[in-house]
């Protein structure tokens, strides 16, 4: 007897890379069922090269998993060789879902005359329209009436989907399946952050705070800075680290920024980290400070490290810290400071507990198994 075909599932993305979608949507083909779907993941852009060359060879080493790139060259004339590329895709494998994130949405709703279906992932909240850049401004009334023809929108985060539907969203099915985590990977190793501090040039006992995320306005890195200029105010032994890296005129800014509020000597700017668990379990404590938010994947991966966090009510970040951290307005660099001071100020007993109530937080609800299991339930007409 001929076996049967197994559902053909293609999960689009620009790129690979160090960004918190990347990094999900990694987990996500890591752990989808290879004996429910064939799993095809299709990059618009070519990321073998740089750090994400790293992610790229990871994904390459699992044996039921395929991968492709567009090769896309950048503007919007490369989607003329891009496209042909992805049609040639579609009809060799003809896939019976298209699956989405950022970006890849449009090439999701190119496929659905192949007769697939079509699943957008929305990993941001955007009822502000100030916080998008200026392409997403422009189509995003297009993307609203767009996705009438999507079969499912999937949400990392309940504030994103009441946004998205705020804006118009036509979607006829939309679920919330929150981020997931590799707990293996993303786990407290003191040893790791220790050589990350020395690497840092910081010493081992002093409090560090630290702020994980590109280098944009929407990441609130300046009031971050703020809020630290108030805490070092009050523990001089403190330092700041920012991992990650941005504009080169927006970092010069932030830089002038903290040269008027003294933080020179404490501040270090540590661009992109190689080794992002040793990195988090360098940190005393991770703040978030955005504006704008899904589900955020650094208060994930620092919890999961152990560390506690003070972050923004912005997104689902007050729901994935729960009562193992803090939660202040966006925008109040004093109460940033003040629940930042009182987290650093925990007693020796207490700071182990906060540490393994934040893992443990992570560990059941937010594994990258279960994001994978939810999404491969929720998958039109391929529920298993």
């Amino acid at each position: 007897m001929r076996e049967a075909r197994k559902p053909v599932a293609f999960l689009i993305i620009p790129a690979l890379g160090v960004g918190g979608a990347e990094r999900q949507m990694c987990e996500l083909v890591r752990h989808l069922d290879p004996d429910a779907f064939e799993v095809h993941l299709v990059e618009i852009y070519d990321s073998r090269r740089g750090e994400a060359r790293a992610l790229w060879e990871d994904l390459e080493a699992l044996p039921a998993v395929h991968l492709h790139s567009l090769r896309k060259p950048a503007g919007l004339k490369g989607y003329a060789l891009a496209l042909p590329r992805f049609l040639a895709l579609l009809r060799r494998h003809r896939p019976d879902v298209l699956y989405g994130f950022m970006g890849g949405a449009y090439l999701a709703l190119a496929g659905r005359a192949a007769g697939a279906k079509v699943v957008w992932g929305i990993r941001r909240t955007s009822a502000d329209r100030a916080t998008l850049d200026a392409f997403d401004r422009r189509f995003a009334p297009w993307m609203m009436r767009l996705s009438a023809l999507t079969h499912l929108a999937i949400f990392n985060s309940e504030a994103g989907r009441r946004s998205y539907e705020a804006m118009g969203l036509r979607s006829p099915r939309r679920l919330v399946i929150p981020n997931g985590f590799d707990t293996g990977r993303f786990a407290p190793d003191p040893e790791a952050g220790r050589a990350q501090r020395r690497t840092w040039g910081i010493p081992d006992d002093a409090p560090l705070v630290g702020l994980v995320g590109r280098v944009v306005p929407v990441k609130g890195h300046a009031t971050f800075l703020r809020a630290a200029a108030r805490v070092a105010a009050d523990l001089p032994e403190a330092h700041f680290a920012c991992v990650g890296d941005g504009a080169r005129d927006y970092v010069a800014s932030l830089r002038a920024l903290a040269a008027s509020l003294g933080l020179e000597e404490r501040l270090h700017w540590v661009g992109e980290a190689d080794r992002m668990p040793a990195a988090y379990n360098a940190l005393s404590l991770l703040a978030l400070a955005s504006t704008d938010e899904g589900c955020p994947n650094v208060v994930g991966e620092a919890m999961a490290c152990g560390v506690p966090c003070v972050v923004t009510d912005v997104g689902d970040a007050a729901a994935l810290v729960g009562d193992t951290g803090r939660v202040v307005p966006s925008g109040d660099e004093t109460r940033l400071a003040a629940e930042a001071l009182s987290l650093l100020r925990e007693g020796p007993e207490a700071r182990p507990r906060r540490a393994a109530a934040a893992r443990e937080r992570l560990c059941a609800p937010f594994r990258g198994d279960r994001l994978a299991r939810d999404t491969g339930a929720a998958f039109p007409g391929l529920r298993t």
